[in-house]
């Protein structure tokens, strides 16, 4: 599996310091991609209860459900993602976060990115909502 590779002639973000059609749409291809490898290990490894430290983060549950949590700095509903102590670019996974054409409280999960002020939805690059 090969990620994608970001044509760094396009900028990154635009005057509003949102992430560009461009690097939403490369981000949604890597995320693609991850999601197709943790689908990939998860079922590689036989389901168990464990305590997996991972980034600073420890998550309990099936082994398959922790793959890729290192990727993320939270992984959260909406209102509980952090708003200190992040670094502009840091990734998290809002579980209720809502993806384009979903309705309010109907949020299905999305990686989102922090500017420095606010979590980013990375497939519409809107502030997430749940």
């Amino acid at each position: 599996m090969t990620l994608p590779t970001f044509n760094f002639a396009y900028p990154v973000v635009d005057a509003d310091g949102r992430p560009t059609k461009p690097f939403r749409d490369w981000m949604t291809a890597v995320t693609a991609q991850q999601n197709a490898a943790a689908a990939l290990a998860a079922s590689a490894v036989p389901s168990s209860r464990n305590i997996v430290a991972a980034g600073g983060l420890h998550v309990g549950g099936n082994l398959g459900a922790d793959v890729g949590i290192v990727l993320y700095r939270a992984v959260a509903p909406v209102a509980a993602l952090p708003t200190t102590g992040n670094a502009q670019g840091d990734f998290a996974y809002a579980v209720n976060g809502r993806k384009a054409g979903e309705g309010s409280g109907s949020g299905t999960g999305l990686p989102v990115w922090w500017s420095g002020t606010s979590w980013f939805a990375i497939d519409s690059g809107l502030v997430v909502a749940a």
